[in-house]
């Protein structure tokens, strides 16, 4: 089965969601654990044209609802990802493949779409019946933030510097290359209105809808605590690790998702279309915007008598 299409609008609001390989609690909480990630993660909004509204990190996958300018959504998550599979995978002694397939992310359509992924995040840790109270959960959440309004900061590690000032000789102990960066989480559009005390308490109410839900779901069974939580060893895999379909789209409405599946089959269409067009040679095909264009056809590569410049192929794509 093809992976689908990627078309990422500016300005829309995705869903983002990745696990790590096999679900191992390769993310296991701590408080170094959760430096590091919180560094990348706000070092990698400082990089890219990135807003974060709502995130949660848990042993084996992590949730965010983010938008992005052009162009800039995959470039914010690969260098995001890769920088928490070096840092993370260094801590833990993981030297194999971190994630186990490429995030997926799916646009929110609407405001109460927009609520309900919050919420979804909120009930997080608690649901799965790890905590008995999502804000005990000992990983990164956006709780503090949303529901408190405390604003964090985090240190954010240069690796490069270090390499070569330990090739040098030189202090190369980690606290000389930290750079601590505020992690900013911007309010949600639909509460733009509201003053902070007004974000905070429909924040609160969102957490308590959360908590209502995840304690029906879990039938009043105990949960595992925040010591066993700590004690977990970060190469394990759960028992039975959850498998999920992912959504293709969260919307309030049936009538709004069958709307954005058709608009996406013609993007997919065209798509195809443009690509035939790409790999027969003819460079000046067009693709729908925001969409990633493939690699230069074979003939470019195989064929040098005939193919034009690097620069000119690259001009006229």
């Amino acid at each position: 089965m093809s992976r689908p299409i990627r078309v990422f609008e500016p300005r829309r609001l995705y869903f983002i969601t990745n696990r790590t390989i096999q679900a191992r609690f390769l993310m296991r909480p701590s408080a170094y654990v959760n430096n590091l990630i919180g560094g990348v993660l706000a070092r990698s909004l400082d990089r890219f044209d990135v807003r974060l509204y709502a995130f949660n990190f848990l042993s084996n996958h992590f949730h965010c609802i983010i938008d992005a300018a052009e162009g800039q959504l995959s470039d914010f998550l690969g260098y995001f990802e890769s920088n928490v599979a070096r840092e993370v995978g260094r801590h833990v002694r993981w030297r194999d493949k971190f994630w186990a397939r490429r995030f997926s992310a799916e646009p929110i359509l609407d405001d109460v779409a927009l609520l309900r992924c919050v919420r979804y995040i909120f009930a997080h840790g608690e649901k799965e019946g790890l905590v008995d109270n999502a804000e005990l959960w000992p990983g990164l959440t956006c709780i503090p933030e949303l529901v408190h309004g405390v604003t964090r900061s985090f240190v954010w590690y240069d690796r490069t510097a270090q390499f070569f000032a330990k090739q040098q000789g030189a202090e190369s102990g980690e606290e000389h290359f930290g750079t601590r960066y505020t992690l900013e989480v911007t309010p949600l559009p639909c509460w733009q209105d509201l003053d902070a005390p007004g974000r905070q308490a429909a924040a609160r109410q969102l957490l308590e809808e959360a908590r209502t839900e995840a304690a029906a779901a879990r039938e009043n069974k105990p949960s595992l605590g925040v010591e066993a939580i700590l004690s977990q060893d970060p190469h394990a895999t759960p028992e039975r690790p959850k498998r999920t379909p992912r959504p293709f789209c969260h919307a309030s409405g049936r009538e709004a998702v069958a709307a954005f599946k058709a608009a996406y089959r013609a993007v997919v269409l065209a798509y195809h279309e443009a690509s035939q067009r790409f790999r027969d040679g003819f460079l000046d095909a067009v693709f729908p915007p925001y969409t990633y264009r493939p690699p230069l056809p074979y003939w470019w590569r195989e064929r040098p008598a005939e193919k034009p410049s690097l620069a000119e192929a690259e001009a006229v794509a």
